[in-house]
This record gives C-alpha cells, structure tokens and sequence, in this order.
C-alpha cells in the first residue's frame, strides 16, 4: 500500500468511528474532491489556464482557483457558467461504488 492509500484508509477508518456525523463529512469531502478533479482535468483537456477559464466564464481567476482548491462552496449558476466555459453540461449522476 502507498502512503497515500494509507492516509486515505486512515480517514476512512476515523470517519468509521465518528458514526453517522463522521460518515456524512467524508461522503460531502468525496463529492468535493470529484467535482474539483472534473474541473481541473476538463480545464486540462482544453489546455486552458485558469486565466483563460475566468475570461471565458466572466469568473475572476481566484474563484477559478479556489474552485479547483476545493476551498470554495460554488452556487450553481457558478458552476453552471463555469460549465459552459469549459464546454461541458452539468449532470447529477449515481454514486460510484466504493471499495
């Protein structure tokens, strides 16, 4: 196992042990992490800057970046012009499975 794997099995296990309050945060922390990796690897695939992501969405670049942070809490017309700046729809979709 990776440290980082490790560190990952740590939290799970800590957020185990917290019940259902502990659960919840980490289940918000994943939605979190997925939307912030869709963003960044669209941003990616268009090899754009964030520069160019906040011209084109009528965003400043630092709330670009505090959303690919995953500091931000995002409203949804943000996330839906920063969708259409990226050329992407915003979807709801089924959890993953987890392991």
């Amino acid at each position: 196992m990776t440290d980082f794997a490790d560190l990952l099995h740590q939290i799970e296990d800590e957020a185990e042990a917290e019940g259902p309050a502990g659960r919840a945060h980490l289940e918000e922390l994943r939605d979190r992490y997925d939307l912030v990796v869709q963003v960044i690897d669209r941003r990616r695939e268009l090899h754009l800057t964030q520069q160019q992501v906040a011209a084109a969405s009528g965003l400043h670049q630092s709330v670009v970046s505090r959303i690919e942070q995953g500091v931000a809490n995002p409203t949804a017309r943000t996330l839906a012009v920063l969708a259409r700046a990226l050329d992407a729809k915003l979807t709801l979709t089924g959890r993953r499975a987890t392991s």
